[in-house]
């Protein structure tokens, strides 16, 4: 079943529900998000502020540590001049009687810097062999005891503060079996380092400290110091001092080594590699000393509120989206129920008009807001009823009048789509084209087919909106006749979905009628030019018999120049009169008769005198062939005349030819060069003065050549080949 056969009830319950499905979904999914966004960053918050919160608790420990140290480097350096040092070893020892979380208090002294006098105190109680005060009392064993201060030359403890003269807390390290941590300050007197003042924490008190606090509910606290030895860890006691961040598989423990050796604080999401859980370590450097507080936490006991949350939103919103498409559903119906009133009045309304009743008229009784579409639809149906009886009318106009309509498929020999009645005109039926008995093309004389196509197809390629054309076709009696074609093209493209539409006209009677009036045109344009040629023949004769009454050889010699003259256009006429074409002149027959009437004019021996004749098959109209037949007429007639001397042999040359657009004459005889004291262009000569005045009639141009001994003549001149 596709889209289209679903029923409107469905359609609009579909896309109401879905819409109502969809937004609630979005809107859940980005409620559901930004909340359990913001409780895991309060999560995250919160573990952070615990690591801190410890970290602040153990800098507040070791900061007391570290007072308690700099108040024996004190005590020591005010009364090391003045007090005895069984004195002083008193104070050293009641500081650690006092402070039961230490493991040891201890001072030392630079040689001979307590009284200057070591010498007397070698290997005595708190004094090794070389006399130094050196009380360590501690409680190691178990019970308070006091010894020297051993390996101070080579130990942190007592050479860094007296590097640096600063306070210092030292990495944990093995002090006579005991792993602790030493807090330290320098006794610096008049700017210069006598001594030290400190305190040892055992290892073991700050793991029990530290192991003791639980994060979430089975979270853990360890401590590392700067270079990320283990300080403390609750369960992996084998790792306290043996085992640092760097020396774990994993490249994000690394990470966190790194940002506790630079003091700064963070969390990470890793593997614990005590216990194998997914987990959150937070981590928060203490102040005071080399150390860092880390928390490490399991992921599901921190989110085990976000995800109950998470649960909760869902449960929630998975109820909005039932009870909201439930409801969408619901008002869905109550609209499809009415329009299916329609749709069913609708379906009885189109059943009817399609048997041809227009008449029915819908009268549901439906609500307010759906009044208008019974009311459209009778609108609708009154205009579609004006429309067929206007269409009614149309038709039958169309019908009676000689103009046939028609629309066919830009198909190959265009099937028809639709064809007036009127076709019988042709003495053909609507049926047969419609129902593709016959085409548009097998009624075309296939002669004109072609054409009519080649047309149609260039009018498309250059745009045209309409395409006017005029063919023959033929009858069903199979008579020819000529029609006029006018189709609107419209936008028309190169698939096979363009419909043509136009009219087609019988223009038979009118095509006789044209052909008779061509026919009457060229049997008057003939008489025409057989009139002027037998005047001016008689003109000719006329010239001829009134030389014989004069004796004077210039005289006659300017008659016989006159009568060529008329001669050569007579000629033309004649031409004109035997051609098909009555607007054109084959210029190489009419040059040949011209040449051939001179020669006999003049009487040349043609044993002597040659004349080549090149000619190309040109046409000329009248108003270019009749200057230039005078001007061959002229120029052959000069170079008979005077270009030889009696008996002489001699050429004359005449070429005309069509080079790069324009027509170019050359007449060239070997009689000798013209004369170098005559201008031909200012001369008394009226043959000459004639040519010249021909040829800028027609726009020419003319140039005389005298190399070689010859004269040539050289004429050119632009005009549209007929």
């Amino acid at each position: 079943m596709v889209w289209k056969d679903l029923s409107l009830r469905f359609k609009l319950v579909l896309y109401i529900v879905v819409s109502v499905f969809l937004i609630l979904s979005i809107s859940s999914s980005i409620v559901i998000s930004t909340v359990t966004s913001q409780e895991e960053q309060l999560a995250y918050d919160q573990s952070s502020k615990m690591a801190q919160s410890y970290a602040n608790q153990f800098n507040a420990d070791m900061k007391s540590n570290m007072a308690i140290a700099r108040d024996i480097a004190t005590t020591m350096g005010a009364i090391h001049d003045s007090s005895t040092r069984e004195e002083a070893s008193y104070v050293v020892r009641s500081i650690l009687e006092d402070n039961p979380q230490l493991i040891g208090t201890y001072s030392g002294f630079e040689p001979d810097a307590f009284d200057g006098e070591d010498e007397r105190y070698i290997n005595t109680t708190a004094h090794d062999g070389t006399g130094r005060f050196l009380p360590y009392w501690n409680r190691i064993g178990g019970d308070i005891d006091v010894e020297p201060l051993v390996d101070y030359r080579t130990s942190d403890y007592y050479q860094l503060p007296k590097r640096t003269k600063q306070d210092v807390l030292t990495e944990p390290y093995f002090y006579q079996g005991a792993l602790i941590v030493s807090y330290v300050s320098p006794i610096i007197e008049k700017d210069e380092f006598i001594g030290i003042g400190g305190v040892d924490v055992g290892l073991e008190y700050v793991d029990n400290t530290v192991s003791s606090v639980k994060a979430f509910e089975t979270g853990y606290l360890f401590m590392v110091s700067n270079t990320g030895i283990i300080v403390s860890h609750p369960t992996r006691k084998d790792w306290i001092s043996s085992k640092t961040l760097r020396e774990f598989d994993n490249p994000t423990l690394h990470e966190v080594a790194n940002d506790i050796e630079k003091g700064k604080s963070g969390y990470v999401d890793v593997i614990d590699p005590s216990n194998g859980k997914d987990v959150i370590v937070f981590y928060e450097p203490i102040s005071t000393g080399n150390y860092s507080i880390l928390i490490s936490v399991p992921k599901d006991e921190i989110f085990a509120g976000v995800a109950s949350l998470r649960s909760m939103l869902f449960t929630i919103y998975t109820f909005s989206i039932v009870f909201m498409g439930l409801m969408a559903y619901l008002i869905a119906a109550s609209f499809t129920n009415r329009i299916n009133g329609i749709v069913d009045e609708f379906r009885t309304i189109s059943d009817s008009a399609l048997e041809g009743d227009l008449d029915i008229r819908a009268n549901t009784d439906v609500d307010i807001d759906f009044k208008k579409i019974p009311e459209g639809l009778n609108e609708v149906l009154d205009s579609l009823q004006e429309a067929n009886r206007l269409r009614a009318e149309m038709e039958d106009v169309v019908n009676r009048s000689p103009v046939i309509v028609f629309k066919w498929k830009s198909q190959k020999n265009w099937p028809v789509e639709f064809v007036s009645r009127n076709i019988s005109q042709f003495g053909y039926t609507q049926d047969e084209f419609t129902k593709g008995h016959i085409t548009y093309a097998d009624i075309v004389v296939p002669e004109d087919l072609g054409n009519v196509e080649q047309q149609l197809l260039e009018a498309v390629n250059r745009g045209d909106r309409e395409f006017n054309y005029e063919y023959r076709i033929i009858t069903r009696d199979r008579e020819i006749k000529w029609v006029e074609e006018r189709t609107f093209i419209g936008n028309f493209s190169a698939n096979h979905s363009n419909k043509l539409q136009g009219i087609i006209l019988d223009i038979n009677e009118r095509k006789k009628a044209e052909e008779a009036l061509k026919k009457m045109e060229k049997i008057r344009i003939k008489e025409i030019h057989h009139r002027i040629k037998n005047n001016l023949q008689v003109v000719s004769g006329l010239l001829y018999l009134e030389s014989l009454n004069f004796k004077s050889d210039e005289v006659m010699e300017a008659f016989k120049q006159s009568e060529n003259r008329v001669r050569s256009i007579a000629l033309i006429h004649e031409k004109l009169y035997h051609s098909e074409n009555l607007t054109s002149l084959n210029l190489s027959d009419y040059v040949e008769d011209l040449v051939e009437h001179l020669i006999n004019s003049y009487n040349v021996d043609e044993d002597t005198i040659k004349i080549h004749l090149n000619i190309e098959n040109l046409y000329l109209d009248m108003d270019s062939a009749v200057p230039l037949g005078i001007i061959i007429n002229e120029l052959t007639s000069n170079a008979l005349q005077h270009a030889f001397m009696e008996g002489e042999y001699g050429e004359i040359n005449i070429d005309f030819f069509k080079s790069a657009g324009q027509f170019i004459l050359k007449v060239e005889d070997s009689g000798g060069a013209f004369p170098a004291d005559i201008h031909f262009l200012n001369t008394e000569s009226l043959g000459l003065q004639l040519v010249s005045n021909l040829v800028s009639q027609i726009d020419g141009d003319i140039e005389l050549d005298t190399t070689d001994y010859r004269t040539c003549f050289r004429i050119t001149f632009r005009e549209k080949e007929v």
